[in-house]
């Protein structure tokens, strides 16, 4: 299954993510690929970091340009994404894929990905195998990213547009819905082999 987090900037979609990660790894499912933290400078986002979910590396990603730039580096709006974070990246994706994990998390799908550039390539490759795929996107990209892949079926399982932007005030959630999801029985199973189970 392909399942999407969506939220404006800032709105709390990669923390969101890391509670949705530490909840699968405690219930003894593997979660692999990357996720993109921000980096703060005197309490102000200056970019964003790439950890490898499987082995807890982390590198620089994206930057603010007036911060910091990257040799070779893709230009975005006000920022600039490393050559050699995109491979990084690109790399902790394809080696989940390989290895199968029971989740996939990309963090975060975004205009550069929709202009064919940047973590593109891992993205088709998880898209196009078995495994569960779990995709951050802005949510003024949600229907780009679908008209891209028009063959995929996305659920949305978090849409942080109207809710609360800290993570103190997601906390007092009264229905706070989190996804199960099962393994496959084999490799081979269609991605439709999971059970959405809200607790």
């Amino acid at each position: 299954m392909n399942l999407l987090v969506v939220g404006k900037p800032g709105s709390g979609k990669t923390s969101w993510c890391r509670e949705y990660i530490d909840w699968l790894g405690r219930h003894g499912f593997s979660v692999g690929g990357i996720l993109s933290p921000e980096i703060l400078k005197h309490g102000r986002r200056a970019g964003f970091s790439a950890i490898d979910l499987l082995t807890g590396e982390e590198t620089s990603f994206a930057r603010l340009s007036r911060h910091r730039s990257f040799k070779g580096g893709e230009r975005v709006g006000d920022y600039t994404i490393s050559r050699d974070g995109i491979l990084f990246a690109c790399s902790a994706i394809e080696i989940a894929v390989d290895n199968k994990c029971d989740l996939v998390v990309i963090d975060e799908v975004g205009i550069l990905e929709l202009r064919g550039k940047g973590l593109m390539p891992a993205v088709e490759l998880a898209l196009a195998s078995a495994v569960n795929v779990l995709l951050v996107v802005r949510s003024s990209l949600k229907e780009a990213l679908q008209r891209r892949f028009p063959k995929c079926e996305f659920t949305v399982i978090a849409d942080l547009t109207q809710f609360p932007p800290s993570v103190s005030q997601r906390a007092n959630w009264k229905n706070h819905e989190w996804l199960s999801i099962t393994r496959p029985q084999n490799v081979d199973s269609p991605k439709n082999q999971i059970v959405e189970q809200y607790i």
